[in-house]
């Protein structure tokens, strides 16, 4: 079957979606360690976010470049604990070298609500973790590497049914299914690269592997596209000039690496370079 070629994409139009097959996105950045923030902190700061994310879970602590940090006196992980709204789609995630705002469908009517919705909630949570940190005198934050994360599940039947259908969702990764093959079609795939963003802001990697949904035992292809970086200039000011590229280079990124036929009949692309 052949693929349509794709649009020349407009240079300030993105491409957007009626049915984004998007699961979950992170945003959020690495910092420099607060040392003076303790245990008892995290009680306190989460009295400033109670009302809002009622809910507060354990999480394995967050590995970075160093590794995974831990106390300079017992020597113990530091701790990284989430806040969680009613619905569980939004998560805060923290520990003293980290911070993180996750969204993440739940159900099927919870709906991708938009970055710019994503982006607007994480700067006003951060804007009073960091009137916390003043309040208590506990250090400021000097972020090193900033992270945004789109997931996206395509299920079964979205396009493909087996991996030799491959092609007829995503242009750069397939299975030939051909006759007199010795390999049937493969029952497991992985696949990422990585590309360089513009101005020596860091990096866009993109991944491909497969799951079952828990919901129902149905089969997807995962797709993740994760850009990190920030650039020379590290300060809260610089990581609202770094987002919007990471954002625009993983949404054209996802347009890039996703056919036109699958873009239009399953997700229903609705921007003015769709056809």
């Amino acid at each position: 079957m052949a693929i349509k070629k794709k649009p020349r994409l407009t240079e300030n139009k993105l491409p957007s979606y009626k049915k984004p097959p998007v699961n979950e996105v992170a945003i959020g950045f690495v910092a420099a360690n607060l040392e003076e923030f303790k245990i008892p902190h995290i009680g306190l700061l989460w009295d400033r976010y109670r009302k809002q994310y009622p809910l507060i879970e354990h999480a394995a602590p967050l590995a970075t470049r160093e590794g995974i940090l831990v106390d300079s006196v017992t020597g113990l992980p530091l701790p990284r604990v989430w806040f969680k709204d009613d619905s569980e789609t939004r998560i805060l995630q923290f520990q003293s070298n980290a911070f993180y705002f996750n969204w993440r469908s739940r159900k099927e009517d919870h709906a991708y609500p938009s970055y710019e919705t994503i982006a607007k909630e994480f700067r006003s949570n951060l804007t009073v973790f960091a009137a916390f940190l003043a309040e208590f005198k506990l250090g400021t934050l000097q972020p090193l590497e900033c992270e945004l994360t789109y997931i996206n599940h395509i299920p079964k039947g979205q396009g493909w049914n087996t991996f030799g259908d491959l092609p007829n969702v995503l242009s750069d990764c397939c299975w030939l299914s051909k006759d007199g093959r010795f390999l049937s079609n493969p029952d497991k795939i992985g696949w990422q690269a990585r590309f360089s963003l513009p101005g020596d802001n860091g990096f866009l990697r993109v991944k491909l592997s497969d799951a079952t949904r828990k919901a129902d035992g149905l089969p997807i292809l995962v797709l993740e596209l994760s850009a990190r970086g920030l650039g020379e200039k590290k300060s809260l000011d610089h990581i609202w000039d770094w987002y919007p590229i990471a954002h625009e280079w993983i949404v054209r990124g996802f347009a890039d690496i996703t056919t036109l036929e699958v873009q239009n009949k399953q997700w229903e692309r609705d921007d003015a370079a769709r056809s």
